[in-house]
């Protein structure tokens, strides 16, 4: 589970991008290393910001899960069929 929101980290940029605090005031402020910071302002200006890559790579492997299933299914059916004809 990510550490911090999608709205915190939008609101953090928004500090830095908007009201155009400086990286070491946010850090004092809110307790956010200035790394941090600059991390999710590279990754707003990219719009990779708000994408839930976990969530992402979960998807990948659950249509992965599914093709197995699928694949499973029609060997199944494939020696079902197979029989009835003998």
């Amino acid at each position: 589970m990510a550490k911090h929101t999608d709205d915190f980290k939008k609101f953090i940029v928004e500090e830095r991008i908007i009201k155009k605090k400086g990286y070491v005031q946010i850090e004092r402020e809110h307790g956010i290393l200035r790394g941090t910071v600059y991390q999710w302002v590279q990754r707003f200006h990219q719009g990779t910001l708000f994408i839930n890559f976990r969530e992402k790579n979960k998807s990948v492997s659950k249509k992965e899960q599914e093709y197995e299933f699928l694949k499973k299914s029609f060997a199944l059916l494939k020696e079902i069929r197979s029989k009835q004809k003998e």
